[in-house]
């Protein structure tokens, strides 16, 4: 088992957003499919004011939206979906 990383902060052009920039994130904790978690911010890095975060990955082979919300700034949205993920990640031993 490899150890937990975070790739860091992107922006996704991909996503088209006329009013916010998309900003992606990945935390990888293991080699499977449901070991990656995705962290959306939408915003400008630096911006204070309401912020969306989300935080998505999989379960039983299907797509979960673990998190989501509003933050006071796009700092600490990126700080609250990371914290989300890591909480998504924890998963009890079998």
């Amino acid at each position: 088992m490899q150890a937990p990383r975070l790739l860091g902060w992107e922006r996704d052009d991909t996503v088209a957003d006329d009013t916010h920039s998309t900003w992606t994130n990945l935390l990888i904790v293991g080699d499977g499919e449901e070991d990656t978690y995705d962290m959306l911010v939408l915003g400008e890095p630096g911006r204070t004011g309401p912020t969306h975060y989300s935080v998505t990955g999989t379960r039983d082979r299907t797509g979960v939206t673990f998190a989501e919300g509003h933050a006071s700034s796009w700092d600490e949205a990126c700080r609250l979906s990371i914290i989300q993920a890591r909480r998504a990640s924890i998963r009890p031993v079998e």
